[in-house]
């Protein structure tokens, strides 16, 4: 089994991956998450793991877009512990220091540990693993990274510093994806996630949530992303919840009822903490 991740080895989704197939799985690095999508419905992956929440960053909705463009479905979720450390070059100190590069969310998730070391910058790239390997390979004396130890030891970086997020209960949400929307409802399952386009007009938002909560379904997340060509109209992206899959299934049933659309992009068991 080849499963796509964001990133290259010692990034926070290979980690994910491997809480969730085993250590054994073959994982697949990709550049960015449209290239890992593709992977998944090109077939040169079975499954992807791709983040779309973090507890300080907040939501990356540029990623629930990209799933709900695609012939994409989520068969499960990986709730994970994230621990951010400071990665150098060996016996470099933070006085050495000029920059800080690693993904933007994990920056994000650590603005508070450099508030005292205003002469560093922080950098936004394009992965935190990635990061990690240039300031090995390159000898970057004055550049730090943001990253997982796995990463840091992979690439032979010193922890300067570790668990620096602003939170030390940091977690972040990454979803199980394969190909093909279309398929039987899961017996265990007990969260769905779907697209909801409502009616422009007073009261629809009311009555949706209204159906949800007849059905018996709890809504425990919603996110609103702009419809292109409708000024002010917004397709929600909503997490529903219900102690059945029947009752899943049923709440969304309903809901067309209220809508203009609704897709379902998955439905699947919400994970524990790990």
């Amino acid at each position: 089994m080849r499963v796509g991740i964001q990133g290259i080895r010692g990034a926070f989704h290979e980690e994910a991956a491997l809480m969730w197939f085993g250590k054994e799985v073959e994982v697949h690095p990709c550049p960015d998450f449209p290239d890992m999508l593709d992977a998944v419905l090109n077939g040169t992956c079975s499954h992807a793991v791709m983040a779309v929440e973090n507890t300080i960053s907040g939501t990356m909705q540029r990623n629930l877009k990209l799933l709900s463009e695609r012939d994409l479905f989520i068969v499960g979720e990986v709730r994970m512990r994230v621990i951010q450390n400071l990665g150098v070059l060996p016996g470099q100190d933070m006085d050495d220091l000029q920059e800080v590069r690693s993904h933007y969310m994990a920056l994000n998730q650590c603005r508070r540990f450099f508030l005292p070391h205003p002469s560093v910058r922080l950098v936004n790239d394009e992965d935190t693993a990635l990061v990690a390997r240039q300031i090995a390979e390159h000898g970057w004396a004055d550049v730090g990274c943001i990253a997982s130890r796995r990463a840091l030891a992979l690439y032979g970086l010193q922890c300067l510093a570790e668990n620096i997020a602003d939170d030390k209960d940091n977690l972040t949400r990454f979803l199980v994806i394969e190909k093909g929307r279309v398929r039987d409802t899961p017996a265990m399952a007990n969260l769905a996630t779907i697209t909801l386009v409502l009616p422009h007009r007073s009261g629809s938002l009311n009555a949706a949530l209204g159906c949800l909560f007849d059905c018996g379904i709890t809504l425990s997340k919603v996110e609103s992303m702009p419809i292109l060509g409708r000024p002010y109209e917004y397709e929600f992206v909503m997490d529903l919840e219900a102690e059945t899959a029947e009752i899943l299934s049923t709440g969304i049933a309903a809901l067309n009822g209220h809508a203009d659309h609704v897709t379902l992009l998955g439905m699947y068991q919400r994970d524990s903490i790990s």
